[in-house]
């Protein structure tokens, strides 16, 4: 999620999911509206089916990554090796 978009929207609720506690800036690495200089509130409900919604991005990115690596070998076979479709 984008908290500069949510501000900016003046999105008056946000209910999610999972947290992201690498860099998330609601409820987890950051408090972004918790900042007194901010100048829109709203209401924020986290954990919502928070370990399913964990687990389908834990997913995610577990493909995404073994797509980066199947792409990256590709790129390396020798030049009368074709590649598989």
């Amino acid at each position: 999620m984008c908290a500069g978009a949510i501000l900016h929207s003046r999105i008056k609720r946000l209910v999610f999911g999972a947290s992201d506690y690498k860099t998330g800036a609601v409820g987890s690495r950051f408090h972004f509206f918790d900042d007194y200089k901010m100048n829109h509130t709203l209401e924020i409900t986290s954990g919502v089916l928070a370990e399913k919604c964990g687990q389908k991005l834990s997913n995610f990115f577990k493909k995404r990554r073994e797509q980066k690596k199947e792409e990256k070998r590709e790129k390396n076979l020798p030049l009368d090796v074709e590649p598989q479709s």
